[in-house]
């Protein structure tokens, strides 16, 4: 075996999980934070995501009703002026 070989040998036989990191629960603990911080923005997202639809739902549905409500009270006016108007 050449140095190379004997170096990665040695390597994978020593280097479990936790022999990795001088500072293993420093790491953990970052990365369960880091973990937590992504969760709460994913989260945070979704929610943002689903009253920005729902406010849009709400303002096609008004903006819907006032386009309606105009046309029906001229259409109504006109026709009950001109059917008043004829007699």
């Amino acid at each position: 075996m050449g140095k190379h070989e004997i170096r990665l040998r040695r390597q994978r036989m020593s280097a479990r999980g936790s022999d990795r990191y001088r500072n293993y629960n420093a790491v953990l603990k970052q990365h369960s934070n880091e973990k937590r911080f992504k969760q709460i923005t994913r989260i945070f997202t979704f929610l943002l995501l689903i009253a920005l639809v729902v406010i849009i739902f709400m303002a096609i549905t008004r903006w819907e009703k006032k386009q309606s409500k105009p046309t029906s009270k001229v259409n109504n006016h006109l026709v009950v002026t001109g059917y008043s108007s004829w007699h």
